[in-house]
């Protein structure tokens, strides 16, 4: 197959907004709307185990300030609150507010169902391809320096 080159990283952003999209279309529907794409990122985050403020913002590649307003507009909304971090008092831990289960559990109601979903259009092996592919470790992103170019020699 025939790929232009660069699409793989725009087709990439392009399947994350469409799931992004259908859970936030989702939830407004079922009446939880108001949440902004970083704070459904961080909320995906923390349900994967990321406590810290710091490590949301490295992993989202965001400031940590966005990542802090982020989080307290989420606090705001009782679906999070900050804890002081039992193994370094000058952090913030990041925990679910109980005022917020009801809209999480519908929020991993619409997940799975999005992924049944795909695996209706596309087939279980091509989701289960999908998932394998994307779950694999492939390292650090790697810095890649510019070809050396050759000068050419002044007569």
């Amino acid at each position: 197959m025939d790929r232009k080159p660069g699409l793989l990283m725009a087709q990439l952003l392009n399947r994350f907004i469409w799931f992004d999209g259908a859970l936030q279309k989702s939830l407004d529907a079922r009446g939880h709307g108001g949440v902004r794409r970083l704070e459904s990122m961080c909320m995906v985050y923390v349900h994967a185990g990321v406590r810290r403020p710091t490590e949301l913002a490295r992993l989202l590649g965001v400031t940590r300030q966005s990542v802090n307003t982020a989080l307290r507009e989420l606090e705001e909304k009782g679906l999070i609150f900050l804890e002081p971090d039992p193994e370094d008092a000058r952090c913030k831990q990041v925990r679910f507010a109980p005022e917020g289960a009801a809209m999480r559990a519908e929020a991993l109601e619409i997940v799975l169902a999005l992924e049944a979903e795909l695996e209706e259009r596309l087939g279980a092996k091509a989701v289960g391809d999908l998932a394998r592919i994307v779950s694999a470790d492939w390292g650090e992103a790697p810095v890649l320096e510019a070809p050396q170019r050759k000068r050419k020699k002044r007569a």
